[in-house]
């Protein structure tokens, strides 16, 4: 197979909004692959393929050797997207030669020098067209953003063999490094040896946002409560190995070496990851201190020890507890706690209630605990993987409403590449109202009428430009809504706000009527 395939594959899944449609085209495309083929291309849609090598920068230093820095911008800033921009930018050869797939991602994987590495892909997009050279940057930036989700691949490949979807579910993680061997399994080959069912990662249950107007439809007595903290979710594998496992199957074992979690049978737990000292939970800002670190100072965790509030079980001393109702599993997750007897590991409590009232003052009190809200979960739910309906809800707390400032815009990515919607937003530093300090960004909350209105004004208010960046104008005024507030020293403004988005646009509001940043900090307290 050729490159130009698998660009063509990329425009063909960008221009078919359409689920089904996308379904039918990976179909067909599958369906021509070689195996080989098909384990890269795999690896590349999931999102499971990474070179560290490389970096978007990098890729930006390429194409301004060929071309002035100024004509780089001003293309960049109007197309939006870096593979785009790069592929129509660079010296294009008279004579092109169509370059393999395979004998790309295979040469790639021999390079360990940056340099080397440049050079090669320098002269392989001197001798091939547009449409490749998108691809590669594509492939080498990992940001395909073409709609193909987990879900729409794992249906795609049902038709790509015998195995079904559960069991396509059951093994994924098994393969997802590479996806070497998973087609040969996917046929009916034997699985592999070396892959042990209990210890893969498990693709989490999931809630649907609670309707307060469903309280009269549900019957109280068949719901357990339990608080939703405002942690990190995570799966521990209680094994000879030991495992722990991010929301989305990463492995975060190695930055939490103070769970002790290793047993000669396995079990598996489903809870949340937090920050605890001196027997009190500190915010999530907390916890990012400890996200994403290869290595883990003991001063680091003295200072943010994490603890694990664990709330389901899926496998207890090698036994499935999938299959059991949610009241059972609760008693045999009390039980393995007491066999583990971990300091750092603890039972997620479950919260007493006789009405509906009860619950709605404890959701609307959960902010000083650093809890989200709470969660209703079924009584006789089983652990069914994804969103089943009815089964759990989230009733989170009503979000934080703040009047700001819009500071910076700047292209959005994929679809919204040809918008303006990813701002930053900002508000006083006194009562001077002269000068402005960035808080935080936003880039969802509002309809895509709105955003075109966005564009428009920033178009119209634009002050500097920094790339794909403007700087605009101190004059709009919008309502962000955020869940939490807690202080930061990584932020110029000393505040970050939990995931902040668009709640309304104040055309009519002047901007001196916004709050200064001494009247957000008293949030906190």
């Amino acid at each position: 197979m050729k490159m130009i395939k698998f660009s063509k594959l990329l425009d063909d899944l960008l221009l078919n909004p359409s689920k089904k449609k996308k379904i039918k085209i990976l179909i067909n495309y599958f369906s021509s692959l070689e195996k080989t083929e098909k384990e890269f291309a795999l690896s590349i849609l999931s999102k499971n393929f990474s070179i560290k090598l490389i970096k978007p920068n990098d890729i930006k230093i390429m194409i301004k050797r060929k071309i002035s820095e100024e004509l780089f911008s001003y293309s960049y800033d109007y197309v939006g997207d870096l593979a785009e921009t790069f592929s129509l930018l660079w010296p294009k050869s008279k004579e092109q030669k169509p370059i393999s797939f395979v004998f790309f991602m295979k040469s790639i994987a021999k390079y360990d020098n940056k340099k080397s590495f440049i050079s090669f892909l320098e002269k392989t997009f001197d001798n091939i067209s547009s449409n490749e050279i998108y691809a590669i940057i594509k492939i080498l930036t990992g940001g395909l953003r073409v709609g193909v989700s987990e879900g729409i691949l794992k249906e795609c490949l049902v038709e790509q063999g015998v195995r079904n979807k559960f069991e396509i579910e059951e093994y994924w993680y098994a393969f997802s490094s590479s996806f070497k061997n998973f087609f040969c399994w996917l046929s009916g080959g034997k699985l592999p040896d070396n892959i042990n069912k209990k210890e893969l990662f498990h693709s989490f249950m999931l809630s649907d946002t609670f309707d307060e107007n469903q309280i009269t439809k549900l019957n109280i007595k068949d719901y357990l409560c339990e608080f939703k903290w405002d942690g990190i979710r995570a799966q521990i594998v209680v094994s000879n190995s030991g495992k722990i496992y991010s929301r989305n199957g990463e492995d975060i074992t190695n930055s939490f070496p103070e769970l002790n979690i290793k047993s000669n049978k396995v079990s598996v737990i489903d809870g949340e990851l937090v920050v605890k000292k001196n027997g009190k939970i500190l915010s999530f800002n907390d916890l990012q201190k400890r996200i994403g670190r290869k290595k883990v100072s003991s001063r680091i965790i003295d200072q943010f020890p994490v603890h694990f509030l664990a709330y389901d079980i899926l496998f207890m001393n090698d036994f499935d507890c999938r299959n059991l109702n949610l009241s059972s599993r609760k008693k045999k997750l009390e039980s393995l706690l007491k066999i583990l007897n971990v300091s750092n590991i603890s039972l997620s409590p479950l919260i007493n209630f006789n009405s509906w009232n009860d619950l709605k003052n404890l959701r609307n009190k959960s902010l000083n605990n650093h809890i989200e809200g709470i969660m209703l979960k079924k009584k006789n739910s089983l652990y069914l993987r994804g969103r089943p309906k009815g089964c759990w809800y989230k009733w989170k707390r009503n979000p934080f409403f703040i009047d700001f400032i819009i500071m910076y815009a700047q292209r959005g990515h994929g679809k919204r590449s040809s918008f303006y919607s990813d701002f930053t937003f900002g508000c006083w530093t006194d009562n001077s109202f002269k000068n402005l300090v960035p808080v935080g960004k936003a880039y969802s909350g509002f309809t895509n009428e709105e955003l075109i209105n966005l564009d428009r004004w920033v178009r119209s208010n634009t002050l500097e430009r920094f790339g794909p960046v403007r700087s605009v104008k101190s004059s709009l005024v919008v309502e962000i809504a955020f869940d939490n507030i807690n202080f930061s020293t990584r932020h110029k403004s000393g505040v970050a706000l939990r995931f902040p988005r668009f709640s309304r646009i104040r055309w009519d509001k002047p901007p001196d009527e916004v709050c200064v940043l001494n009247d957000i900090k008293k949030l906190i307290n």
